[in-house]
């Protein structure tokens, strides 16, 4: 099959600042401006590198256009998609003792993030945590100090704002936070996506045996993910079983999910992408994926 190679144009929006290029970027004269991996820093280098038309070179033919993470394909599927924000009151959650909280403080210099256990809560009276710990050690923790908590439960991410009403070390090391009046719902959609690089292994039919491919998902949501591979790996519809594992909160996850091919396409430097789309899965599975695209989200937003 013949495959026809061309410069297609790109827009500023789908460069994302500060994160690696997926494919190399030619300015109008067609002359490389940057190598793929490069990570540009601001705005203004941008801008300054669009003056005459940023492009990247495409090998087309029998495959299909994979979708940037952030193009729409229609206003109104767009707006589906977008993750909802409701408030909700902390009882309405129904935590359980042990669950694990993320707790960031508010200070301009300061980006540190801790996580903690919870012990327990009492109704407009406080929430009581574990004492945090780095490496082993109790961490320095001040009476009055401004938080925030994140947190997730059932399918949803939970933040909200709380200061540190008392430090105690008795009977163990623990925390009171001042209880919050609201606290913020996030639910997260199948098309919310995140750049990333996770190694995974993909099983594929090969003559009369199953066997491993190893992968690279460069960026991933709920209901589905971008997946780069030196070879091949199906034509479109065609299903896989796609095997890799996430660290949330520290803790890793191995997740399995099956996958059906919905586009392939050649990027400028010889890799094959395979755009994906999850089905059937397991609440575990699903719960873990969320969680995983929700950090992510939350950390490019910090």
């Amino acid at each position: 099959m013949t495959h026809t190679a061309h410069y297609k144009p790109i827009r500023k929006a789908d460069i994302d600042i500060g994160k690696p290029l997926p494919w190399s970027v030619y300015n109008g004269d067609k002359q490389l401006l940057l190598k793929r991996g490069f990570v540009l820093e601001t705005q203004a280098q941008l801008d300054g590198l669009s003056e005459k038309g940023l492009y990247r070179f495409f090998r087309g033919g029998e495959v299909g256009v994979v979708s940037r993470p952030n193009s729409d394909d229609t206003g109104e599927r767009a707006k589906s998609e977008q993750a909802t924000e409701r408030s909700v009151t902390l009882e309405d959650i129904k935590l359980i003792i042990g669950d694990p909280l993320q707790i960031q403080t508010q200070v301009e210099q300061s980006e540190s993030r801790y996580y903690v256990k919870l012990i327990g809560y009492l109704k407009g009276k406080s929430v009581l945590v574990t004492a945090p710990q780095l490496e082993g050690n109790l961490c320095y923790i001040k009476e009055g100090q401004a938080f925030v908590v994140r947190f997730f439960s059932g399918k949803n991410a939970y933040a909200f704002t709380s200061s540190v009403t008392r430090v105690a070390n008795v009977p163990y090391p623990h925390l009171h936070l001042s209880y919050p009046s609201q606290v913020r719902g996030l639910v997260v959609r199948s098309g919310d996506r995140v750049n990333a690089r996770i190694i995974c292994s993909v099983s594929i039919p090969e003559d009369t045996k199953t066997v491993a491919v190893p992968g690279l998902i460069t960026n991933i949501s709920v209901g589905g993910a971008l997946l780069s591979s030196r070879k091949k790996l199906g034509d479109k519809n065609d299903q896989l079983v796609i095997k890799f594992r996430v660290f949330i909160r520290d803790i890793e996850f191995f997740i399995t999910i099956d996958a059906t091919i919905c586009s392939v396409l050649h990027d400028d430097v010889g890799e094959i992408l395979h755009g994906l789309r999850f089905a059937g899965l397991p609440n575990d599975m699903a719960i873990a994926l969320t969680a995983y695209v929700y950090q992510k989200l939350a950390e490019s937003n910090s």
